[in-house]
């Protein structure tokens, strides 16, 4: 048997560049771990984790100040707007050709082109180049989901990079087809996964088998598993060496060996060197094929027969050759307690079981009842059709635990083994809870609901998962739950319509009120006066000092006297008052000022058409230009000053809006006309002729 590895294979370029940054963070006890997986392959997954690298799924794993490794495959602006609001140190290492598709998708849509992103919808890489082309971008993985492309006119038709490039053309000209117009198409493939395709097809036609090595939720290693299937019939993906299966490889004179790219180089060659112990057990299987033909018998062959003897080991069958035949305990059921097994056994009892390999130089041959049973089942078994599921109940068996190159490491779980259609099946760790699970342990005996995601009847492999199912489950959940909160909302609106009207209907306009200060804002205070009903104090309503603010008056939980001035309950606003129920100052300070009165004040400031005098503390009143001086006055000032204490007359007393008005020009002729009065009603002497003589005496001296 000859093994070939298909020239090139593993790790690309982008990988490389994403394993080697994330190896240095490691090395250099960098803080922090990847945001997802950095690549898809879970055994450098979990060999990053050990140094210190974890993977995590949300940024708000991370704490302020470490940083977050972008995973190779990229992510959207969003991501990196957010991890910096966290105050996150990013290390990039998205794969360049990635990078290039995103770019290529962003320039598309702000071009005015419809992103057409050709590649599978949960991939993460596709993801991630469709939320760089914005709310526009559409992608397209099968020809059903050309449908759904608007028609615009311009489009712009991006490739994943680890997309079958037939299979884009294939799509691209479908959608040229119903979809005219002018295209801009970017074959954004990466060269590498094209050349592994290649060298991968070119060595299939050559061998008798095919092993894919790569994770089972990488795109390019399924891609290359479909592309070799089609030239080989013998083709088998694993993704360590641990699940290489000697006995299908029996007969092969050549088989080849490929990797996907995010596959390391210690995989690969692990899974050779398996392959060359297996060259080398071939020798030997088949002297020990050659041997048992002699008697008919062969590996694998179903037989028949009877109990004859039973002991602490197995059971002994006679089945029609030469040799009898020996059932181990353990191989006549999956039952640990053998002691039962033995006991429920009887001499006579007729059984079918399986040859087992390796016992040509033992007086008896090794046979599995199990392995018959499992064949058995396994043709009852349906294959499934591309994409398709197929709901079923589970029980489960088994933790199945994985060391790995470390055998100082204690063993990790990698998964289930459960009962499903009769046969034993395997489901993933990460396909039993939607979140992270520590210990498995309970879950053995247990019933759940599953769904078959992969079934390979040739490898006897049947792969099942809870992840849609939990993912509807929550869905459905979450729906509900919106049900019920717009109904709830609804319930509520409806309750608070209710208070508000009740509220409404227990206040009137122009009547005091107590009420409770609940908000402090810089226009005024907000205060509740009924069951839900606030209102507004403006600040030109909190006090009759003007400089006041809403802080200085009250605070929230304070209660104050408030005056309803408006009710507008359509719009639902209420105007309340606090001035109002306090006495105003200014009436008090202007009691004793009536028209007609002189008076004294001081000259305050001035205005464009007169000057504020100060009467006393509170009250001030204006004098008009043309109350100043009998001549024409342009300003104010250009007569008066500020400081200057004047006589004036009140010549106006307006107390519903606080106004007195001045006079200085009737200031004036009312004190002339009190002065020409005075002398009028002043009394003079009698004049006699010698008083008269005298004064024309005194006048003449003069």
């Amino acid at each position: 048997m000859e093994v070939l590895v298909a020239q090139p294979c593993g790790f690309c370029y982008g990988v490389k560049r994403a394993v080697a940054l994330a190896e240095k963070a490691a090395a250099d006890q960098v803080q922090g771990g990847t945001y997802g997986p950095l690549i898809h392959n879970p055994q450098f997954i979990e060999a990053l984790t050990q140094k210190g690298i974890p993977c995590k799924d949300s940024l708000e794993a991370f704490r302020p100040g470490e940083t977050v490794i972008i995973r190779s495959h990229g992510v959207g602006p969003e991501v990196y707007a957010k991890a910096r609001s966290l105050q996150l140190n990013i290390l990039d290492a998205t794969c360049p050709n990635v990078r290039l598709a995103q770019q290529k998708a962003h320039q598309a849509a702000l071009d005015g082109f419809l992103p057409i992103i050709i590649g599978e919808k949960n991939h993460p890489e596709v993801k991630s180049i469709l939320e760089w082309a914005g709310k526009t971008g559409i992608v397209v993985e099968y020809n059903k989901d050309i449908s759904m492309i608007p028609t615009t006119g311009r489009y712009a038709v991006i490739i994943q990079t680890t997309f079958e490039l037939a299979r884009f053309e294939e799509l691209l000209a479908l959608i040229k087809q119903t979809h005219p117009g002018e295209y801009r198409v970017e074959r954004t493939i990466c060269l590498a996964t094209s050349q592994r395709q290649e060298a991968a097809v070119e060595l299939a036609k050559l061998v008798d088998a095919f092993v894919v090595i790569g994770g089972r939720n990488s795109a390019n290693t399924r891609h290359l598993f479909q592309l070799v299937s089609e030239h080989c019939s013998k083709c088998y993906q694993v993704e360590t060496a641990n699940e290489l299966n000697p006995t299908v490889f029996q007969g092969c004179k050549k088989i080849g060996i490929t990797a996907g790219a995010s596959t390391p180089d210690r995989l690969i060659k692990e899974a050779v060197s398996v392959m060359e112990e297996i060259k080398e057990k071939s020798e030997f299987e088949k002297m020990l094929d050659a041997s048992m033909e002699d008697v008919n018998v062969f590996p694998g062959k179903l037989v028949k027969g009877k109990v004859i003897m039973k002991d602490k080991d197995g059971a002994y069958v006679n089945f029609g050759y030469m040799r009898e035949g020996m059932i181990n305990w353990r191989d006549w059921t999956a039952s640990e307690d053998t002691d039962a097994t033995a006991a429920s056994v009887n001499i006579g009892d007729e059984v079918e079981a399986v040859v087992v390999p390796g016992t040509a130089k033992e007086e008896f041959v090794r046979l599995s009842k199990i392995r018959a049973e499992k064949e058995a089942a396994w043709k009852f078994v349906q294959p499934l059709a591309e994409g398709e599921k197929r709901p079923c109940t589970v029980k489960v068996l088994r933790v199945i635990k994985s060391r790995g190159k470390d055998r100082e490491a204690p063993k990790r779980v990698v998964g289930l083994g459960v009962a499903v259609e009769g046969v034993e099946g395997f489901m993933p760790a990460s396909h039993v809870e939607l979140r992270h699970i520590e210990d498995f342990t309970p879950y053995v005996g247990q019933e759940l609901q599953a769904e078959i995601i992969e079934v390979d009847v040739e490898k006897k492999r049947i792969v099942v998962s809870r992840r849609d199912l939990l993912k509807a489950e929550k869905e459905n959940k979450h729906q509900e739950w919106l049900a019920n909160r717009e109904s709830r909302i609804a319930a509520a609106k409806e309750a608070r319509a209710a208070r508000e009207e009740a509220a409404y209907a227990s206040v009137a306009e122009g009547q005091v009120y107590e009420g409770k200060v609940v908000k402090v804002a810089d226009f005024g205070l907000f205060v509740e006066i009924g069951d839900g009903l606030v209102g507004l104090v403006h600040n030109s309503e909190l006090s009759y000092d003007r400089s006041k603010k809403a802080a200085d008056v009250a605070k929230e939980g304070d209660t104050v006297k408030v005056f309803v001035k408006k009710i507008d309950q359509e719009n639902h606003r209420v105007s309340l008052s606090i001035k109002a129920t306090q006495e105003d100052p200014w009436v008090a300070a202007a009691a004793g000022f009536e028209e007609g009165q002189l008076v004294e004040g001081t000259v305050d400031r001035f205005l464009p058409f007169g000057a504020l005098v100060k009467l006393n503390d509170t009250v001030e009143g204006m004098i008009h230009v043309s109350e100043i001086s009998e001549e024409r006055v342009e300003k104010p000032e250009d007569v008066l000053k500020t400081g200057q204490v004047v006589k004036v007359k009140i010549i106006k007393v307006d107390r519903s809006h606080r106004k007195i008005g001045l006079s200085i020009t009737k200031a004036k002729e009312d004190a002339a006309q009190a002065e020409y009065n005075s002398y009028i009603s002043e009394e003079k002497p009698a004049l006699s002729n010698n008083n008269m003589k005298e004064q024309l005496e005194e006048l003449k001296k003069n």
